[in-house]
């Protein structure tokens, strides 16, 4: 094993300790279940591609606008600015 595959392989147990140990944070409604499948009603804003602001400020408008009735925002990868965000009609 190369030097520089062995520091690849130590970032890596690295950053899956971290994502596995830091808390994720639902915006508007709590989401227990892991997001391979979104929960019941659920269903992805395939439009939307933004950081958390910009998730919770698209999230809001929809509401307003009664596009859809509830919304939280996911992060998909740890250490990333984007978001995801998941829309209920």
């Amino acid at each position: 094993m190369t030097r520089t595959m062995r520091r690849a392989l130590h970032g890596a147990v690295l950053a899956a300790a971290l994502a596995a140990a830091a808390p994720q944070a639902f915006a508007a409604t709590p989401v227990q279940q892991p997001l391979s499948r979104p929960p019941a009603g659920y269903v992805l804003e395939e439009s939307f591609h933004g950081t958390a602001a910009a998730c919770q400020t698209a999230g809001r408008a929809g509401i307003s606008r009664n596009t859809w009735t509830a919304y939280f925002c996911y992060q998909a990868l740890p250490f990333s600015p984007f978001q995801q965000l998941y829309i209920k009609k």
